[in-house]
């Protein structure tokens, strides 16, 4: 089956066939991590507006290494305005376009949906299932989980800041809970296309739904595949 016929098939949602899976952009995610990129643009664009008349044109005045010092600090505070900006502008082109954001799994084929860019993998062609991050060790919300919610905007936002894989060996988690907990990766999930022997990437955050939860479904379904091809 095309991968174009797979889409359409699972937007109809209705008529889907037996072990068809999908997975659709989910928008409280979204827009949860759009709430960190605007605490990003305006801590990013507010310390460069403050620095800027502080520094200039004194600093430029005392040397080499002040010049390169300042420039160096006013572009990492222009860099995290201008990255969550774009972040941003992503994000609500993902929402208002969110019919074309997806992850179908069926039984024979893989099929992501970026906008316009479309992969399709058949599962026999799936190896090396990889999910990173931590997993929800418990779905039961605490009794401070808006608090660790709203905390969780703070770390996305740091983690652009600083860099995930600094977060992570800071061990720095939602809710201060890192020091018990240990140490966070990046959320991401990919596999290996033995056609190519080229990673795919299928998500690089959990807009999708819960990634190892995903990895267990992809390794099922590539697992199953494979035994009914080597018959």
């Amino acid at each position: 089956m095309q991968a174009e016929e797979i889409l359409t098939k699972a937007r109809v949602g209705d008529e889907l066939s037996e072990g068809w899976i999908v997975f659709p952009l989910l928008r409280n995610k979204v827009m949860l991590s759009m709430g960190g990129w605007i605490f990003g643009i305006f801590v990013g664009f507010f310390l460069f507006a403050l620095i800027v008349p502080i520094v200039i044109p004194s600093n430029y005045q005392h040397g080499f290494g002040a010049a390169l010092f300042t420039t160096l600090l006013l572009g990492v505070f222009l860099f995290i305005g201008l990255g969550s900006l774009w972040s941003l502008i992503t994000d609500i082109w993902r929402l208002r376009h969110a019919d074309r954001y997806m992850l179908v799994l069926t039984p024979d084929d893989f099929v992501k949906q970026e906008g316009k860019n479309i992969v399709h993998v058949p599962c026999v062609n799936i190896r090396h299932v990889t999910a990173r991050g931590t997993p929800p060790p418990d779905r039961t919300p605490p009794p401070g989980s808006m608090v660790e919610q709203v905390s969780g905007v703070g770390e996305n936002t740091t983690s652009f800041f600083f860099g995930r894989r600094a977060m992570s060996v800071l061990g720095l988690r939602s809710g201060g809970s890192s020091l018990r907990k240990g140490r966070r990766t990046p959320t991401s999930l990919a596999f290996v296309d033995t056609r190519t022997d080229r990673q795919v990437i299928v998500t690089n955050d959990n807009s999708f739904g819960d990634t190892f939860h995903i990895a267990a479904l992809l390794k099922e379904y590539a697992a199953t595949a494979q035994q009914i091809f080597t018959r």
